[in-house]
């Protein structure tokens, strides 16, 4: 029975170191593998906050091209437009100077009439001359706005002007 005892008790032993040894072994492995994806979400965090900078320096540069370009943009614009009240400016007095020449031969009822035709055109030339000195001095109001009141006022003068 002793060998028994002695066999069991070395068995045992035996196991134990051996069942030790693999746990000892399975927890530096584990240890490794918790330091790697230790590693592995730094480098990912790492890349992260890299990859979210450079989209906002992009975004940001993107920005600024863009207000770059829409600065440019209203600034050709405002000078077509300006060039477009010029011209209309120069019709309306152009026609101006037609009636007052027309006005010196015509008859008193061509006359009353060609006098309220002079009157629209002078108005219309002194809406032009307004929009034109408010197109250079820049303008704080909506843009677009602006834009559309003004090719109104054009599109009603240039009737003015065919009638």
């Amino acid at each position: 029975m002793k060998k028994v005892t002695v066999f069991a008790t070395s068995l045992l032993i035996v196991g134990g170191l051996t069942f030790s040894a693999c746990s000892s072994k399975e927890k530096h492995q584990t240890a490794e593998d918790l330091q790697n994806a230790q590693d592995k979400v730094e480098q990912k965090t790492e890349n992260a906050a890299a990859d979210v900078k450079e989209g906002v320096n992009n975004a940001a540069s993107d920005i600024k091209e863009s207000v770059k370009e829409t600065k440019e943009d209203i600034a050709k614009e405002r000078k077509e437009m300006a060039e477009k009240l010029e011209n209309q400016r120069l019709k309306a007095k152009h026609e101006l100077d037609m009636i007052d020449a027309k006005i010196k031969n015509a008859t008193a009822e061509e006359k009353a009439k060609m006098k309220i035709r002079r009157k629209n055109i002078q108005d219309d030339l002194d809406n032009v001359n307004d929009d034109i000195r408010d197109v250079k001095n820049n303008v704080k109001s909506d843009w677009k706005q602006f834009k559309r009141d003004l090719n109104l006022k054009i599109d009603k003068m240039q009737a003015n002007l065919e009638n």
